[in-house]
């Protein structure tokens, strides 16, 4: 019988800070990284995992673009990787560059070269650890496909293949290697998709865990579908998941498995001294650049969720629209990355809430369009999670009808929008990206001008100029 602990992470999301709470540190990479390193010291046989989307979260991530990222993770020391859906937020020919500079092993199965029918990273792993053979296959959710080839010339060429298809792929192939002990699924695809998967999943495919991320579950226990355990371990690195397995070796199979969620906080764990000294450099560094104060607003801004109008949403929308200067500003979103916002605003503050690099663009319409595409919008199925959600600012306001879930009265600047008034609506690169599945809007139908190549920069001098700024209209959607 050998013993076998399985460490994973997952959307760690550059929370390399602790928090601290009733005088305890909880979290933080350092001593993260300082709870793995004991329980290699504890443990015989110990691997270490990451589920995908390592970046993006922090401001240290954004002003390195990934590459102090790469940094702390090669101290921090994982097993194998798995590509998510943010690691290629800054460009996938970005990506292969950090990965030449990791020092540990990066899959994913399912993103491949189309014309070359290639995949980009390796598909699989074998990691032997105790005389143990544990394979690893990487699946990455097929969701960011569009954006990734709505990228530079290199991300145009790439797709993300079916989860389910990929899959079968590789276990034919691996029908040729020599056969594993046991066979793990690193997924960043969802609690949800990860279910769906384990009920199709083949009997001769002998898959015995699924180590999940994308969706932030917190788990207390993993769930069991067609007999094969799914576990994630929540968000950040305030918590790790453990695995600890025992292989009947004569046998050949698992005799007996469980597993829990941990805290890390220092009543488990101390601080790693060379992830500090890393950490702590950064963070010095970013400071020093980005303490500078921008304005005071009259209270801190809340984002509590992604599919409704919410206070930052509001807050956000108004400021491009300020700084801009259109009649109405589209926001979506996913394009804000933080859950609170103020009161004192910083340089720092302002890229952490909105980490991408967006260019600014006006899209010229008359009244009669302006209200087709608000309706197209917010459809039903927008509000069914399928699409991002997408708020305006405050010049216009909407009565939405809950009982028929659509679009009643469309206002702008207090009245309904004039058939023949040209309005110019304001929108971000991922708009101006997905104008036809989003807005409803073919390429070339209506003129777009670009207003400026960065977002940012225009936002921090409307900011400077003010020293202050509030929102109008608050509850732009109104209910009937």
């Amino acid at each position: 019988m050998t013993h076998l602990v399985l460490l994973h992470s997952n959307d760690i999301h550059g929370a390399f800070q602790p928090l601290e709470k009733d005088g305890l540190k909880r979290g933080g990479i350092s001593l993260l990284s300082g709870f793995v390193q004991k329980v290699k010291r504890e443990e015989k046989n110990v691997i270490y995992a990451l589920a995908g989307d390592l970046f993006m979260g922090s401001i240290i991530d954004t002003e390195y673009r990934g590459l102090s990222t790469i940094r702390l993770a090669n101290a921090l020391s994982p097993d194998v990787f798995l590509v998510g859906n943010h690691e290629v937020d800054y460009g996938l020919s970005h990506l292969l560059f950090l990965e030449k500079c990791a020092d540990f092993p990066i899959i994913c199965a399912n993103m491949a070269v189309r014309e070359l029918n290639r995949t980009i990273f390796r598909p699989w792993i074998d990691i032997v650890s105790g005389g143990l053979t544990v394979r690893f296959i990487g699946l990455l959710t097929e969701s960011i496909s569009g954006k990734i080839q709505q990228e530079d010339l290199i991300d145009r060429e790439v797709s993300v293949r079916d989860v389910y298809k990929e899959l079968g792929r590789v276990m034919k192939q691996l029908q040729r290697e020599e056969k594993a002990d046991i066979t793990v699924l690193l997924t960043h695809i969802g609690i949800v998709e990860d279910r769906l998967l384990a009920e199709k999943l083949l009997p001769e495919w002998n898959i015995d865990l699924i180590i999940g991320g994308h969706s932030h579950t917190l788990m207390e226990q993993p769930e069991f579908v067609n007999g094969i355990p799914i576990a994630q371990a929540g968000s950040g690195s305030s918590q790790i998941g453990r695995f600890d397995i025992d292989y009947d070796t004569e046998n050949h199979k698992i005799a007996a498995l469980s597993w829990e969620c941990i805290p890390i906080d220092e009543t488990n764990s101390e601080e790693d001294e060379l992830l500090e000294f890393y950490q702590e450099r950064y963070r010095r560094e970013v400071e020093k650049k980005y303490e500078k104060k921008l304005a005071l607003l009259p209270k801190a801004y809340i984002h509590d969720g992604y599919h409704k109008e919410t206070e930052m949403l509001d807050l956000f929308a108004d400021l491009y629209r300020e700084a801009f200067q259109t009649d109405v500003f589209l926001l979506s979103s996913n394009g804000v990355r933080v859950k609170s916002f103020g009161p004192e605003i910083t340089r720092k503050d302002l890229i952490a809430a909105l980490p991408y690099d967006n260019e600014v663009f006006a899209v010229t319409m008359n009244g009669t369009r302006l209200a087709e595409m608000i309706r197209y919008m917010l459809r039903k199925e927008s509000w069914e999670g399928v699409n991002i959600f997408i708020l305006f600012s405050g010049t216009m306001s909407i009565d939405f009808s809950r009982e028929e879930h659509c679009v009643k009265e469309v206002r702008i600047y207090g009245k309904e929008p004039e058939p023949d008034r040209m309005y110019t609506v304001g929108i971000t690169s991922y708009l101006r990206k997905n104008m036809e599945s989003l807005l409803n809007i073919a390429e070339g139908e209506l003129p777009v001008i670009r207003l400026a190549d960065q977002d940012k920069p225009g936002i921090e001098e409307y900011l400077l100029s003010r020293g202050s700024f509030e929102p109008g209209n608050i509850g732009r959607i109104s209910y009937v």
